[in-house]
C-alpha cells in the first residue's frame, strides 16, 4: 500500500500537488493499478469482490479480517442513511456529494483489495499485504 506516484523535486509532491499516498489510495491510483502489466483488470476484480466477500467472512482469505471488512460495511451504510452528514442531504445535489464520496471511497477500497484477492488465488502472492 506504500506504493504510489513517485515525487518529483524536493517538496515531496507528486502529481498535480497530490503526494504519493494520496494518489495511491485514490481512483485514480486504482486505475493505474489495473493498467500495470499482469495486473488484474477491473472487470476481473469486479467480478471477484462476491468471491472476497465471502472468503474474508469464511476466513478463508488472509489479506482482510472478517471484522474489519463488517465494521467498515457497517460505519459506511451507517453515515449514508443517517440523517446527520457532513452536508446535510436536504441541499439538492450538494448534500449528495458527501455520501458519495464515502461510499466511492469504500468500493475503491474494496476493488483494490480484490485485485490482491485475484493474485493470491492465483497463487502469485502467497501472503496479500
Amino acid at each position: 500500500m506504500g506504493r504510489g506516484v513517485p515525487s518529483k523535486g524536493s517538496t515531496g509532491r507528486g502529481l498535480r500537488g497530490l503526494n504519493g499516498a494520496a494518489v495511491s489510495r485514490s481512483a485514480w491510483g486504482l486505475y493505474r493499478e489495473t493498467r500495470r502489466p499482469g495486473a488484474p483488470g477491473l472487470g476481473s476484480r469486479v467480478a471477484a469482490l462476491p468471491r472476497l466477500v465471502g472468503d474474508v467472512l469464511r476466513g478463508r482469505y488472509p489479506g482482510v479480517g472478517a471484522g474489519k471488512l463488517v465494521g467498515l460495511g457497517l460505519l459506511v451504510a451507517l453515515y449514508l442513511v443517517s440523517p446527520l452528514d457532513v452536508l446535510p442531504d436536504v441541499i439538492p445535489v450538494v448534500g449528495w456529494t458527501d455520501d458519495t464520496a464515502v461510499l466511492l471511497w469504500f468500493l475503491t477500497g474494496l476493488t483494490r483489495e480484490s485485485g490482491r484477492y485475484v493474485e493470491w488465488r492465483r497463487g502469485e502472492r502467497p501472503d496479500p499485504v
